[in-house]
């Protein structure tokens, strides 16, 4: 597939599930892991201009590989992660990442995903710093 063809329809339900459409998780995934849509919930509440973007892909024997990104602005709601809970910041992020869909019967039946959290993290107010053990 060159990175011009058209999405596969499933990808594109996917984009707008992410992206805070009305789509029903059943239509996109195979089997719809628990913690999809309060996933979704929790970065839509914390960034409510959250935009997940194909920037390029291509697709083989079956599985997709996307290169993408997300933007957004921490304006909503706290957020809780790995680092702790942020109040809202006002920050806006662009983070990286690459995602690979395996489709099974128009729905994704099973994803791996790498994403650089960097920034996200940076707009939550964490700092790198000099390390305390040197």
């Amino acid at each position: 597939m060159s990175v011009t063809d058209a999405l596969p329809p499933v990808v594109e339900r996917m984009l707008a599930l992410w992206n805070g459409g009305a789509v029903d998780p059943a239509d996109v995934y195979e089997s719809v892991p628990e913690d999809v849509l309060p996933t979704i919930a929790k970065y839509r509440a914390a960034f409510p201009d959250l935009r997940w973007t194909v920037d390029q892909w291509f697709g083989a024997e079956g599985r997709y590989i996307l290169r993408m990104h997300a933007t957004g602005s921490h304006t909503g709601a706290r957020f809780e992660s790995e680092l702790g809970t942020s109040e809202p910041t006002g920050e806006s992020f662009t983070m990286n990442g690459i995602e690979v869909l395996e489709l099974r019967d128009d729905r994704i039946a099973d994803a791996w995903q790498v994403w650089d959290m960097g920034p996200l993290y940076a707009a939550l107010g964490a700092r790198v710093g000099p390390n305390p053990a040197q």
